[in-house]
């Protein structure tokens, strides 16, 4: 049987398994955006798709016009990249492609990577239970 050689690129999407997080012996197909091959080896780095926004900061937008050729084939009007997301991923894990982001919208997601990777970490804020009371005033008799 000839097997033909799929090559990816920076800007493709594709179908990859995941594990369900409730019970890890299934898996569901789900889209990620490769980013970047890997320095060694035949991984790419990649961002999830998903399509729920549920409000979460940094996640980017993509619609049908987004694609330079393919789309997803979801159903949804939109779906949204997740640059806070990112997993190296072997190639043969790869199923199948189902298209390729125009350049912009690729740069765009990188860029929006970039200044998350950039950015300071924060300081959770301390709970109530943990800060020290105030000195109680001195009374003078």
């Amino acid at each position: 049987m000839n097997q033909v050689s799929v090559f990816y690129k920076k800007g493709d999407v594709v179908y990859a398994p995941f594990p369900y997080q409730d019970n890890p012996e299934e898996e569901k197909e789900r889209p990620v955006l490769i980013l970047a091959p890997v320095l060694a080896g035949k991984g790419f780095i990649c961002a999830y798709i998903t399509s729920n926004s549920n409000k979460r900061s940094g996640m980017i937008e993509i619609k049908r016009r987004d694609f330079k050729e393919g789309h997803l084939d979801d159903g949804y009007e939109a779906s949204y990249v997740r640059p806070d997301c990112i997993s190296t991923l072997d190639r043969e894990l790869f199923r199948r492609k189902c298209g390729t982001l125009r350049d912009e919208v690729v740069d765009e997601i990188i860029q929006t990577l970039i200044e998350l990777l950039q950015k300071p970490p924060q300081s959770p804020p301390s709970p109530k239970s943990i800060e020290r009371p105030p000195k109680p005033k001195k009374k003078n008799f």
